[in-house]
């Protein structure tokens, strides 16, 4: 009996812990949907343990802001697809994706949305961890091209950017005209 009760106490902590990290990560399974009627895709899952490996090779001293950036994630998860013409994806699955970043501990930081560059919408997620953001979430999507990046773990809003254009990360434009990732893809 004790030895029962011991156990779900346990199991009970380790829900708490795990849950915060858990609900961060996105569930990206649907997304893997668009890829058939895609031209081009991009799937970057790199968990806590690759991310630490990565670190592990970085020394330089221009690369020490990022080395403490990757050894406090827990994961970064990067989706992309480019389709060859508007409208050849069901958006319904972008929908799927919108509802897990709706209330909890989510909160929307901005959406953009430019008519004069197609139709692109860019939003951003942050994931309230109390004092500190503890993750990251990133939809993009235009008639033509989604992207979706999620990082998951206690991030630094300002040393974010020195990820860019690494472990699958894009370059998000947030200052240009149109939102989105700059892309060197042909329309």
């Amino acid at each position: 009996m004790m030895r029962h009760a011991l156990l779900t106490t346990l199991l009970t902590v380790a829900l708490a812990i795990a849950s915060p990290a858990a609900a961060q990560h996105l569930q990206l399974a649907d997304l893997g949907k668009l890829a058939p009627g895609a031209l081009n895709v991009v799937d970057v899952s790199v968990d806590k343990g690759l991310l630490g490996l990565a670190a592990a090779f970085m020394s330089d001293a221009d690369d020490a802001d990022v080395k403490r950036l990757l050894t406090a994630l827990q994961g970064i998860y990067v989706r992309g697809y480019t389709f060859g013409k508007d409208g050849a994806y069901d958006g319904a699955v972008l929908e799927n994706l919108r509802q897990q970043l709706t209330g909890g501990r989510w909160a929307r930081l901005v959406t953009t949305r430019s008519v004069e560059d197609g139709g692109k919408e860019l939003s951003v997620y942050l994931w309230n961890a109390g004092d500190k953001p503890g993750g990251l979430a990133v939809l993009s999507s235009s008639p033509r091209e989604v992207m979706v990046v999620n990082i998951v773990g206690e991030i630094d809003i300002a040393k974010l950017r020195s990820l860019k254009g690494q472990f699958g990360v894009p370059d998000f434009d947030l200052d240009a005209k149109g939102a989105g990732p700059k892309s060197k893809s042909k329309r």
